[in-house]
């Protein structure tokens, strides 16, 4: 008896968790193909997007029109997220005058990123991803969901550069200058 019980406790978890695995592949793709289509080739227009920050104050992308900005999606559990950070701080400290705001995109819950946010000294705009964030990492080109990804628009909302992975100072630095130089094309 014993044993029918434990083998009829095994089938359904497995059932369960299949049923669960069916759900989150057809829940993403509808996410992928709900994503708006555009150009998001390099050169293409920059996805428009409504996203909330931790207290839950929606932000657009409207909001940073005129200026170079680096869109960086990451989470709290990332470690190369963790390690490009404070490379971001220290640019939007230094560059923010010059036209650049960096807007962190959190694949992550409000308490971990708020958190996060005051432990290290966050000190650009951080907006809470979810769902949404996921399907704007997909209409960017990433339709994987790796983080750290980081998309760079130019002062007229074009994208001059994208990234899977995180940033070397250098190599981010290198992106940034000739976009900060640059004038708007109003």
């Amino acid at each position: 008896m014993l044993a029918f019980v434990k083998s009829d406790t095994s089938r359904n978890l497995l059932l369960l968790v299949a049923a669960l695995a069916a759900l989150a592949a057809g829940y993403f793709t509808a996410l992928w193909l709900r994503a708006p289509a555009t150009d998001t080739a390099i050169g293409g227009t920059a996805v428009e997007f409504r996203l909330p920050d931790h207290t839950g104050k929606e932000h657009r992308l409207e909001e940073w029109r005129g200026q170079v900005v680096v869109l960086n999606f990451w989470a709290t559990w990332c470690p190369p997220c963790r390690e490009e950070i404070p490379i971001f701080i220290d640019l939007q400290k230094r560059l923010g005058d010059k036209g650049l705001q960096f807007v962190g995109i959190a694949i992550d819950d409000a308490p971990a990123v708020a958190a996060y946010q005051r432990e290290v000294g966050i000190n650009y705009t951080s907006l809470l991803g979810g769902d949404g964030g996921m399907a704007l990492m997909s209409a960017y080109g990433n339709a994987a969901g790796g983080l750290p990804f980081t998309v760079i628009l130019d002062r007229n909302g074009r994208i001059a550069a994208r990234k899977v992975g995180a940033f070397r100072r250098v190599e981010l630095e290198a992106l940034l200058s000739p976009l900060l130089t640059a004038k708007s094309a109003k």
